[in-house]
This record gives C-alpha cells, sequence and structure tokens, in this order.
C-alpha cells in the first residue's frame, strides 16, 4: 500500500482535495446562479430542464433528485414552478400506473436550449487561463475523482440502502465512444 499523501500535519485546507473540490463547486454555483438571474429560469431549474432533455425516458421525482443531487422537498418545488410555466409534466408511468414520471415539454426542451449558452459562456471564463491540454487534464483528473467517488459510496453505502448511481451521460455523449467517466450535469 502507498504511502499516505496526507498527514495530521500535513493537512491543511489549502491543499485539501476534498475542501478545494467543495470550495470550487460552492463558487462555481453562485456564479451560474448570478449569470442565470438575466435568463427566464433560475441555474436550479435550468440544471432539471437540461437533465431531462437529456434523457431517453420520463423520470421519476425520487430518480431526479439523486440525479441532480437535490432534496426531494427543494425537488418537489422547483418541478411545480416549471409545471406551472408548462416546461414540465407529470405524467402516469407507463411501466407502473401508481407512479408518476417527470416529463419535459417542446417549451422545456427549447427553453433548456436557449439557457445553455449561459452555462457555455460560464465554463469558457472558467477556463480561459489554461491551455486546452491542462483543459483536458483537469478535466481527466475530476472525471477519475468522480469514478473513485461513486464506486468508494457505494462499497460504503449503508445496509438495505441502494448505493448512488453513476450519473447518466447525456445524449451527446452516448454517441461518442463510452469511456469510465460520467459527465452528469454540465456546469
Amino acid at each position: 500500500m502507498p504511502r499516505p499523501y496526507y498527514t495530521l500535519a500535513s493537512l491543511d485546507r489549502g491543499k485539501s482535495v476534498g475542501y478545494l473540490v467543495k470550495r470550487c463547486g460552492e463558487l462555481v454555483m453562485q456564479l451560474a446562479e448570478r449569470r442565470f438571474e438575466r435568463t427566464a429560469v433560475t441555474f436550479t431549474q435550468w440544471q432539471a430542464l437540461i437533465w431531462l432533455s437529456a434523457q431517453d425516458s420520463h423520470l421519476s421525482a425520487t430518480q431526479l433528485s439523486e440525479d441532480l443531487g437535490h432534496d426531494m422537498g427543494a425537488l418537489t418545488r422547483v418541478v411545480d414552478q416549471l409545471e406551472r410555466r408548462g416546461l414540465v409534466r407529470r405524467e402516469r408511468s407507463r411501466h407502473d400506473r401508481r407512479a408518476v414520471e417527470i416529463a419535459i415539454t417542446a417549451a422545456g426542451r427549447r427553453q433548456a436550449l436557449a439557457a445553455k449558452r449561459v452555462i457555455v459562456g460560464l465554463n469558457n471564463a472558467l477556463v480561459a487561463p489554461y491551455s486546452d491540454t491542462e483543459i483536458a487534464t483537469l478535466i481527466a483528473l475530476l472525471q477519475r475523482l468522480l469514478a473513485h467517488l461513486q464506486r468508494a459510496a457505494a462499497r460504503f453505502a449503508p445496509a438495505g440502502e441502494a448505493p448512488p448511481r453513476p450519473a447518466r451521460p447525456a445524449r451527446a455523449a452516448r454517441r461518442e465512444p463510452r469511456r469510465k467517466s460520467h459527465p452528469g450535469v454540465a456546469v
């Protein structure tokens, strides 16, 4: 077994992978939310719309909540708002009439695509200081970290609880050769 990188003496937040990833995620979310103030949907609403638009089928609220990493209460409010605006609809499951699934509407697809340019602009601003090679390396390392964390979460899931599932790749990514990573929702 290799020597551990961190020790009690050497660990500080400026070099902690966990802290740095968490802090970067928080700041990206803040930047995205600010940029979405000028759009017809919030960043959280857009995440739900873009995720639904990338699926081959409808999703249950539970599945959407897990895929986006939102608690059910918050997600229910988001779906309620989107449904009132005609961007999603709730439908009875074709497989289990007792279950309700969430489907994106044509208007929801248009809104998801229209707001996607905000994320493209944000992502380009985030990687502007880096070369293409550095960006590719960063992405590869983050994908490896994500896959490692998903495997660890699956190993340590409490008994009787389903382990977290890897994020599903978007439709466009499915046409490319399959890789071991799972990109999930773009930010």
